[in-house]
């Protein structure tokens, strides 16, 4: 009987290419011959897919006989071999790739992730904290391909350095953001959205002479680094961080912790000037519908384009409740994007009340529905206490307060499914324009002009709702645009988002929709069943009728238990 296959021992590779180049087998330091053996290696563990030899040898040793180039690459793919195993790559007469089932750890990888797990926010704020590293790819080495990788990691870097810049700001954590935009700037020292970012932080924490600081630390760097003048919208700023008055184009630098949506905005040109209208004459707007018709990022994007607006001279703040479930907290989270504390003397409210009273603004409040006795409280005593604060909630439901205005968030508009339009015609609808937006960040070689007619259809049968229309062209991936219109018959099962870090009630349409249920009453949900009966629209008398005959089914139902209760008890 043969002897028992002994597990391999586990083995820890871990590869650091950013600063200087190091490789670590269980802590230990592995040495390689030559610095074109290290190049080699980097470019395998970078690009972990097949590559021909010949290419290899020609981007190693281009500049020897072509029989020579491919002797060298058998004597460094040796040499990589002895040091790191034999199992370490997979070769045969044409091709050489990484053993993708030989776990390594690469420092670079780490950054390319913060890419793709962006929306997970505690996470990647933690690993790009954590990382000691500077941004800088095998700096002593100079092949056109590190160039190119060292310039794109460098660029995911910082765009995730800016997202959780902006994310902590939005969310109030104005020391966390100022920690990041430390970090930012010392991979890139002039740039100025970063210090923009310091400079609204330090004047949010009330530490004006910080943010004055800041600015002249802008100046400099730009002088120095560029030999430019700050622009307007950081001028702006310090004018703010001088005067208390900002004013400004960029989002950066107005005094606003607006989140910056990771994806376009598409059309609602028509209902955002009607909500700004609206905010011209009323002080609550309270935007309302069904989940997933976009009622956020309709929010976000109206509350910017009036960011500056003299009526708000004292900011746009948002704050966002979705992730809060306990009412009490609410009033916290308020006081906590501006930097109010409870003092040993007042209560929370009585302190953010006469921090407000004075000031000139608009409030974001986002997601209401769930805590929505505790954020009607709240606004009234805003409203009552504060008169130049204005307010712009999202809700799916209306706070029922005195003084609000509610506004219906409608569906997208679409074309009609009996008279299609031609292409020209199609692209004004925004159902159309934001279905194809996302299809093409899926697939990029996918084109309106070849699937006019299943467009329509899904638009159609997904009632121009936003989040149902990402979520049918995230299928992309998966399905052709005439399957994923013939499966929305199981939309519920179809019609799931794959990106990490969405927020639950938003990664499934069926989520979307639990969210709401969960939130009625146990009369409301009785109603909606009944009103189950009806396949489209219905009228107040018909809703009566079918609960008046339920009552009356209900009422008989009663009787007929009692009687034979009572035939029963007599047996």
């Amino acid at each position: 009987m043969p002897p028992a296959k002994q597990p391999r021992p586990h083995v820890d590779l871990r590869f650091y290419f950013l600063c200087a180049f190091r490789i670590e087998r269980n802590a230990y330091p592995l040495h390689l011959p030559t610095r074109k053996h290290e190049a080699l290696l980097a470019y395998l563990v970078l690009f972990p897919h097949a590559h021909a030899r010949e290419k290899l040898a020609a981007l190693f040793w281009g500049d020897t006989p072509n029989d020579q180039a491919r002797l060298s690459l058998r004597v460094a793919l040796a040499a990589l071999r002895k040091e790191l195993g034999d199992d370490f790559l997979i070769a045969d007469r044409e091709t050489v790739q990484l053993n993708p089932d030989v776990p390594i750890w690469v420092d670079a990888r780490e950054i390319s992730n913060f890419k793709f797990q962006i929306s997970d926010w505690e996470s990647a704020q933690s690993e790009i904290l954590n990382l000691k590293s500077e941004i800088d790819l095998l700096p002593d080495f100079y092949d056109d391909w590190i160039l190119l990788e060292r310039e794109r990691l460098r660029a995911i870097y910082l765009d995730a350095l800016l997202r959780l810049i902006q994310h902590a700001r939005s969310n109030g954590e104005y020391a966390r953001a100022i920690e990041l935009a430390r970090k930012l700037l010392a991979t890139e020292p002039a740039n100025e959205t970063a210090y923009q970012h310091l400079i609204f932080c330090h004047l949010a924490q009330g530490d004006r002479a910080a943010a004055l600081k800041q600015y002249a630390a802008c100046e400099r760097a730009l002088r120095d680094e560029l030999n430019v003048a700050p622009s307007p919208e950081t001028r702006a700023l310090y004018a703010r961080a001088q005067t208390q008055e900002a004013r400004g184009k960029s989002l950066e630098a107005l005094f606003t912790n607006l989140p910056t949506p990771l994806s376009s905005f598409v059309g609602r040109q028509k209902e955002i000037r009607e909500i700004k209208e609206l905010l011209e004459t009323v002080r609550l707007i309270t935007l309302t519908g069904a989940g997933g018709c976009g009622k956020t990022r309709l929010a976000i994007q109206t509350a910017t384009e009036i960011a500056a607006d003299e009526k708000f001279k004292d900011g746009v703040w948002w704050i966002d409740l979705s992730a809060m479930a306990n009412p009490a907290l609410v009033t916290q989270a308020v006081a906590t994007v501006f930097n109010v504390s409870e003092s040993s003397s007042l209560p929370l409210i009585a302190v953010l009340t006469s921090y407000l009273r004075a000031k000139a603004l608009l409030i974001v409040l986002d997601n209401c529905e769930h805590l929505i006795g505790a954020c009607a409280e709240l606004i009234g005593t805003l409203l009552s206490a504060c008169p130049r604060v204005r307010v712009l909630a999202t809700s799916r439901e209306a706070l029922n307060i005195s003084g609000e205005t509610t506004w219906v968030a409608p569906s997208l508009a679409m074309p009609d499914t009996a008279q299609i339009p031609l292409l020209a015609q199609l692209r004004r609808f925004d159902a159309t324009q934001l279905f194809t937006e996302r299809a093409i960040s899926v697939a990029r070689n996918w084109r309106l002009a070849d699937n006019i007619v299943p467009v329509v259809q899904v638009c159609a049968r997904l009632d121009g709702i936003p989040l149902a229309l990402e979520l049918a062209a995230a299928q992309l991936k998966h399905f052709s645009i005439e399957q994923i219109a013939a499966r929305l018959d199981d939309r519920f099962n179809l019609l799931a988002n794959e990106t990490r870090g969405a927020i639950p009630r938003h990664q499934t349409l069926r989520a979307a929709m639990d969210w709401s249920y969960d939130l009625l009453s146990d009369a409301e949900r009785a109603l909606l069943q009944k009103l189950s009966v009806f396949a489209s629209g219905f009228t107040l008398e018909a809703v009566e009728s079918v609960c008046s005959q339920q009552s009356t089914v209900n009422s008989e139902q009663s009787t007929v238990n009692s009687e034979q209760s009572t035939v029963n008890s007599e047996q």
